[in-house]
């Protein structure tokens, strides 16, 4: 499974060049910290203050509610983080134009958002426009590494990998370029460029390539950052592809424990590492281990609201294909006909 929320947390907080003010000040404090609930309520007061100053100040609002949601997008809940992205993208093109880094910023944020939440078509309208603005006139920026990491993605998503493995190359380089070779930047692009030799059956060539970018995350962010979990994840995924059982086993636990303790309610991340540990039960023959694993995952889906129907039409298979090798017939039957239910809604 594609990491792709490693994109959703690659942008540092945008601040008001005139000045944030005390409450947007105190917020981003707590969101550091994780009292979101603190942050929240600040954050809030800060767009009311902006806003009451009247339509001049319109851009200001802006700024705080790209703060505001990219605290939301560390809390997993990307349905609103959307939402105050969808607020807040009008007044920079309006304001700034889509010239400015700070406007390409929020394009890339909300790009990266749709794709967790399937929306491809609207994920790659932004990066496609971005791509060209960039490369004119940011050519050496961050955010065409962003907006190229981030049509890799999709591409890696949508069974392209062949086409998404010079994306994800270029966006490496100019990451590093940008911001060096131990940035929150170049541990996106090192882990997306490991993704892309992973799809592709390169796996000798993607195992550094994660560990390197796990590295910086573990060294910038601190060993328990939802983004470690995340490569965590994957490199888990290799040494199960490799039939390193013991080793896949001892990196998703760690994987679980981290999103577990700093993300709870990080969906996608929770359901990217169970799906890996549910095929390792199977492997290791622990079919009702699996099978627990992929419920929760399930549970974890419908409640969200926002995970696409194709994600969880194949945990329902996955679901399926475990039943039947319990011989459970009938609910494997079951499983199938609502997978295929959600997959024929998706269309």
């Amino acid at each position: 499974m594609t990491s792709v929320y490693l994109i959703l947390l690659a942008f540092a907080p945008i601040l008001a060049q005139t000045g944030p003010n005390e409450f947007n000040e105190r917020a981003l404090k707590a969101s550091d910290a994780r009292q979101f609930e603190t942050a929240e309520k600040l954050f809030q007061q800060s767009i009311e203050l902006w806003r009451a100053q009247g339509e001049d100040y319109a851009l200001h609002v802006a700024f705080v509610q790209n703060n505001l949601a990219q605290m939301y997008c560390s809390m997993g809940d990307r349905k609103r983080c959307s939402a105050t992205l969808e607020q807040a993208l009008p007044v920079f093109r309006r304001t700034l134009g889509v010239k400015d880094e700070r406007t390409l910023t929020v394009m890339n944020l909300l790009g990266g958002v749709y794709m967790m939440l399937g929306d491809h078509p609207s994920a790659a309208a932004l990066f496609r426009e971005a791509v060209p603005v960039e490369r004119e006139f940011h050519p050496n920026s961050v955010e065409l590494g962003r907006s190229l990491s981030g049509l890799a993605t999709l591409a890696m998503q949508e069974d392209r990998a062949a086409e998404g493995a010079p994306l994800a190359e270029e966006a490496l380089k100019v990451a590093i370029q940008a911001s060096g070779d131990e940035s929150l930047d170049a541990a996106l692009a090192y882990a997306n460029m490991a993704e892309a030799h992973r799809v592709l059956g390169r796996l000798d060539r993607a195992e550094p390539l994660f560990r390197k970018a796990r590295t910086i995350y573990e060294k910038q962010l601190g060993p328990d950052h939802p983004r470690v979990s995340s490569v965590l994840t994957q490199e888990g995924l290799i040494a199960l592809q490799q039939n390193k059982l013991a080793t896949a086993e001892q990196t998703l636990a760690r994987a679980l424990a981290i999103v577990a303790k700093t993300c709870p309610d990080c969906v996608y991340e929770r359901v990217a590492a169970e799906n890996d540990m549910a095929l390792l039960r199977i492997r290791q023959g622990d079919l009702a281990a699996a099978d627990a694993l992929l419920a929760d995952v399930l549970k974890r889906q419908e409640q969200s609201g926002s995970v696409p129907p194709a994600e969880i039409a194949v945990t329902l298979n996955s679901m399926a294909t475990v039943a039947q090798r319990q011989k459970r017939f009938e609910d494997a039957e079951r499983l199938k006909h609502r997978a295929a239910i959600m997959t024929s809604s998706y269309r």
